[in-house]
């Protein structure tokens, strides 16, 4: 064989071994999947157990959002959810319980040590992976959707259980459960933080914020709005709002009561306001569990 014909086989070689490793259309082709939730007894759908842990996801390496929720049916049996989840598509994508409260780094995974789930089964829609049950929540407390060809975190959903609420009152020793949460994005100051609207035992509703932190100013409430997020101010006035009541703090977590005549299915996202001078300080998207 001439040379030129052994550096064209060897180029050849070379293409088809960078298609697989890197899979470049995977870029451009998503796998989108939408399984329901099936508990014990045969019943189905999103409400049918109480999730023990949630977490939203953040982008590290590739924009990944939705939410991340561990249920236990009543058998006993746990099964981590992904709900309204949407990331990158990628070559070899895993879903890993990690040993860390997050990971905002590919370094945090591998040095905090991990458990697989399995294989992602689409970069986009509802799924769910079942928890073995020698697994310690307690040590594995997020979630990572990782490359594994080339070590890299996608993006990572820290769990937080009911006893996060801190001081949120509840009624008695169960759980209480997660109606949606969402992290909030900055509009026209600056915030951050998690907003989630918990249900107690005794059937009252709290939206309570966790590591929130925003501007200060004068008279700044906290609406509900009828709509799936706001990005602007215009978005909160047009739409409509339901007001929980007066910002507690503009730093730290805290904890507003959802009136029971409130339909949360209409007001999805959670902004907080600036009333005197009809400014959107920030808003969080409300996913629902």
């Amino acid at each position: 064989m001439s040379r030129g014909r052994i550096m064209a086989v060897i180029g050849v070689i070379a293409v088809i071994g960078g298609w697989y490793a890197f899979r470049p259309e995977r870029l451009f082709v998503d796998k989108t999947v939408n399984e329901s939730f099936e508990v014990a007894g045969g019943s189905s759908g999103e409400t049918a157990s109480a999730a023990m842990l949630n977490g939203m996801f953040h982008g590290v390496a590739h924009e990944t959002r939705g939410m991340a929720a561990v249920h236990v049916t009543p058998d006993g049996k746990r099964t981590l959810r992904l709900t309204n989840f949407e990331t990158s598509n990628g070559p070899d994508v895993r879903v890993y319980l990690i040993a860390a409260t997050d990971a905002s780094d590919s370094e945090t995974v591998t040095k905090a040590g991990f458990i697989e789930l399995g294989a992602l089964k689409g970069n986009i829609g509802d799924q769910n992976y079942e928890i073995p049950a020698d697994v310690d929540l307690a040590t594995y407390r997020a979630v990572t959707i990782w490359c594994k060809r080339f070590g890299v975190n996608f993006g990572t959903a820290p769990l937080m259980d009911g006893a996060m609420a801190g001081e949120m009152p509840a009624a008695t020793g169960a759980m209480p459960v997660t109606l949606g949460m969402g992290r909030f994005h900055t509009v026209a100051h600056e915030t951050k933080g998690v907003a989630t609207i918990y249900e107690q035992p005794n059937g009252e509703r709290v939206l309570r914020l966790t590591e929130f932190e925003t501007s200060n100013g004068p008279d700044v409430r906290v609406y509900l709005i009828a709509s799936t997020d706001a990005m602007d101010n215009e978005t909160v006035t047009r739409a409509g709002f339901i007001e929980l009541g007066k910002l507690k703090g503009n730093v730290g977590d805290q904890n507003y009561t959802v009136p029971a005549d409130v339909e949360l299915s209409k007001y999805q996202a959670v902004t907080i306001w600036c009333k005197r001078f009809g400014v959107n300080f920030g808003t969080a998207a409300l996913v629902r569990s």
